[in-house]
């Protein structure tokens, strides 16, 4: 667990609480941005456990990283235009 994912979790806790009290004060934009906020703090906490994943299986992660850069390629390949 790194910094990433706590600073997730607590955006996340933040975003349900403020989507609670837009519920209960009936706030349509409160509702909005807890929402919003839900889905920053999930966002971040993905991004930490992809953090985490690499540093604890950098060949896996090199591996699923090449795989990934291949497809890509392949795909803008087929989208090329001919003039």
């Amino acid at each position: 667990m790194n910094i990433d994912t706590l600073a997730g979790e607590g955006t996340e806790l933040k975003g349900k609480f403020k989507e609670g009290l837009g519920d209960a004060a009936g706030d349509p934009a409160l509702q909005r941005d807890g929402v919003a906020d839900q889905l920053s703090g999930k966002t971040r906490q993905a991004f930490g456990s992809l953090r985490d994943f690499v540093r604890e299986k950098p060949v896996a992660a090199a591996v699923v990283a090449g795989v990934v850069g291949l497809v890509l390629v392949k795909s803008s390949r087929g989208k090329r235009s001919e003039y």
